[in-house]
């Protein structure tokens, strides 16, 4: 990340059209629920701040559209996202099933490895369920992320389940940057050891002269 881009983490989320993830961020953001919200046509995004370690992250939320026809636009957003939400409808097995497909997405287009949570949405519908708990939790295992079962009617696990992938992101993005100063230091130290070896030779003087 550039300097001033630094504080800046990208949380992008994944599913299906329909799941329910513009309804999430409705829920989250501005504390409402439209069954009949239109599906998102591209890219939307929401903005939350978060304080970690006494250091001032902006948390951009990124909702991308589930249809196919917009696929290559969701993907383009993969390359520069920090962490990922995948969500389902646990009313809908296919969206459960197509999670494997969001994930090859995420792992041929983004280069890091990035926090993730996975959220079983729609949980007030539990007449209607075609996806178990269990098996959800089977997959976040296989996964290795947590997982969460969300109301965005309700607001069931809504708020919780945004701030914990913003706690995982930031702590992924925080080793990683960590890891980035840490070789730069290192490659700037061997740097001046070259340097300053390299005068000695051609001055005909010795570390033991100075």
């Amino acid at each position: 990340m550039s300097q001033t881009q630094e504080n800046t983490i990208k949380i992008i989320i994944l599913g299906s059209s329909g799941v329910g993830k513009t309804c999430i961020l409705q829920r989250a953001f501005d504390n409402e629920y439209n069954q009949n919200a239109v599906s998102t046509i591209g890219i939307d995004f929401r903005t939350k701040f978060f304080k970690f370690d006494d250091t001032k992250i902006k948390v951009n939320y990124i909702d991308t559209a589930g249809q196919e026809k917009f696929r290559a636009i969701s993907v383009n957003y993969l390359k520069g996202t920090d962490g990922a939400v995948l969500v389902y409808d646990v009313t809908q097995k296919k969206t459960f099933e197509l999670i494997g497909t969001w994930l090859d997405d995420i792992r041929e287009n983004n280069k890091m490895s990035i926090g993730k949570i996975l959220i079983g949405n729609k949980v007030d519908l539990e007449l209607d369920r075609e996806v178990t708990k269990e098996e959800g939790e089977q997959l976040a295992e296989l996964l290795e992320c947590k997982y969460f079962e969300t109301s965005a009617k309700s607001g069931q696990n809504i708020n919780e389940s945004l701030d914990e992938i913003a706690k995982i992101t930031y702590e992924q993005w925080k080793k990683t940057n960590e890891n980035r100063n840490s070789i730069r230091i290192s490659g700037a130290s061997e740097g001046k050891v070259s340097i300053h070896e390299k005068k000695n030779c051609c001055g005909g003087s010795s570390s033991s002269s100075q």
